[in-house]
């Protein structure tokens, strides 16, 4: 396709043009790297790197054309300025690929806390009536593509290498359901993607080192919401969430279909069950009284099984197919996840990061456990710090010990990461401080007693730590049944 044609046919509003020609171009790419002859270059502007410090690579290696947000007439080859590049540059990739969106059932969540584990439910559900191979998957854990599955890099790619992969692949996929970060949505980078189904979990704080405020990241998942749904999109919101409900009523005339407790809700919670063994919740919808039962446990995963049946709702999928979908998933990595070894006690592994995310792990074992509450938990390093004193008084809160330990710390010091979690916890609450995560776990290991139930958040999944910009295999699952097993307890 010729350069004038492709940015015709992407919509691309072009400020200025510099250079000559109008080459044919073989594709796009906004790393250098990855550039070949006959490519188009895209400089995306960044806080640390900007991409027009790689257009000479870029032409080096073949680039036909480039776009940047910036004027560049000293280049020989075609170069347009645009006002957002991030903006263009999915329109740009499905225009180049003959991608139509609109031919794909699309599925986004969005919140703070559920997203995972509702993205995987609502694969399982369009999986009931696609083939699997045709159900793509885009979430924090992995990437699933075709026959593939592959680690993820982003919670939410960008929309460009969606097409890119849907090109790369052959064929359409049937319908694809993706995370979509807050991230995500304030850079542009899902620009050109248009869902059928967008749902709202809820807002709590996290990444104010990003956002900086709670209305900013609010605005920025709102976005989902005003300007990436199709004319006939459903919206599921959350209204037991104050944001929720404030979102339900800022999104005008579009379809909604809200969920919750309150008394409000289009699919409102009755009453539900939970245990180690799983949850059954009980939903009102039209006047009908419905229960759906899950593996997965926690008084959270209510919640995230009434977002799944919503959504489904708004698809035209029956309770049966639902039902289905929630028996298709036995657990979600990290996800309240509990560690299988012959214990007296129990130990659940997740990826609660968050104040809110890490009471909803404790309020949820509580009334399961007999014994004590152990906790065992951390925070990231060059991420949002207010949120670390708010957790350790969160765990003082809920829990009966705390075991304070290094998560991600990144280039931060450990110890100056833990002294401001502690600044949180009373001074006579039971606690440690633990730089090193495996003795961490060790301690809570060799002193959990019958009864008891050890937490350790804030990684769940991952299989690395992150210290000094290196990334050291790590995985809180595989340390629980090392050490267990090393201890023959």
């Amino acid at each position: 396709m010729l350069f004038e044609e492709l940015l015709k046919k992407a919509n691309v509003e072009v400020l200025s043009r510099s250079g000559s020609g109008d080459p044919d171009i073989t594709g796009i790419t906004f790393d250098s790297r990855k550039v070949k002859l006959g490519y188009v270059f895209i400089s995306i502007p960044g806080t640390k790197l900007d991409g027009d410090a790689y257009i000479a690579d870029a032409l080096a290696k073949g680039a036909a054309a480039i776009i940047s947000e910036k004027k560049h007439p000293e280049l020989n080859v075609p170069s347009v300025q645009v006002k957002n590049v991030r903006h263009c540059t999915g329109y740009l990739g499905a225009a180049l690929w003959n991608i139509d969106i609109n031919g794909i059932k699309m599925i986004g969540i969005t919140g703070t806390n559920g997203k995972t584990t509702i993205t995987h439910q609502f694969q399982k559900l369009l999986e009931q009536t696609s083939k699997k191979e045709q159900v793509w998957m885009f979430g924090t854990i992995d990437f699933h593509i075709a026959n593939k599955i592959v680690p993820a890099t982003h919670t939410t790619p960008e929309a460009i290498e969606i097409f890119r992969c849907i090109h790369e692949e052959n064929y359409s996929p049937d319908s694809i359901v993706m995370e979509t970060s807050s991230h995500s949505l304030a850079l542009d980078r899902i620009s050109g993607l248009f869902y059928d189904v967008a749902v709202w979990t809820n807002l709590t704080q996290d990444h104010l080192d990003f956002h900086k405020t709670m209305e900013n990241y609010y605005e920025a998942k709102k976005r989902l919401f005003t300007e990436y749904m199709k004319p006939d999109g459903v919206a599921v919101i959350n209204i037991d969430d104050k944001w929720g409900k404030r979102l339900s009523a800022e999104i005008g005339d579009r379809k909604i279909l809200t969920y919750g407790r309150d008394s409000a809700s289009d699919v409102r919670i009755d009453s539900w069950n939970c245990s180690w063994d799983g949850c059954e919740v009980t939903i009102v919808h039209k006047g009908k009284r419905l229960a759906f039962h899950s593996s997965l446990r926690g008084f959270f995963n209510v919640y995230n099984m009434t977002a799944l049946i919503a959504g489904a709702y708004g698809l035209g999928f029956s309770d049966a197919t639902i039902q289905q979908a929630f028996s298709a998933v036995e657990t979600v990595a990290g996800r309240m996840d509990r560690v299988m070894i012959d214990a007296p006690f129990a130990v659940i592994v997740d990826y609660a990061h968050t104040p809110d995310a890490l009471q909803n792990i404790l309020t949820t074992a509580r009334p399961l456990t007999k014994g004590r509450l152990i906790c065992v938990f951390g925070c990231g390093g060059d991420r949002d710090r207010t949120k670390r004193p708010v957790m350790g008084g969160v765990v003082a809160e809920h829990a009966d010990e705390a075991i304070v330990t290094s998560d991600n710390p990144r280039s931060e010091r450990p110890i100056a990461i833990i002294d401001e979690i502690c600044a949180g916890i009373p001074l006579d609450f039971p606690h440690v401080a633990i730089p090193d995560r495996k003795s961490a776990i060790e301690v809570a290991l060799k002193n959990a007693k019958e009864g008891d139930c050890i937490v350790i958040a804030g990684k769940g999944h991952e299989d690395y730590q992150e210290i000094n910009g290196v990334k050291h295999h790590f995985n809180d699952k595989e340390i629980v049944e090392t050490l267990y097993l090393q201890m023959g307890k």
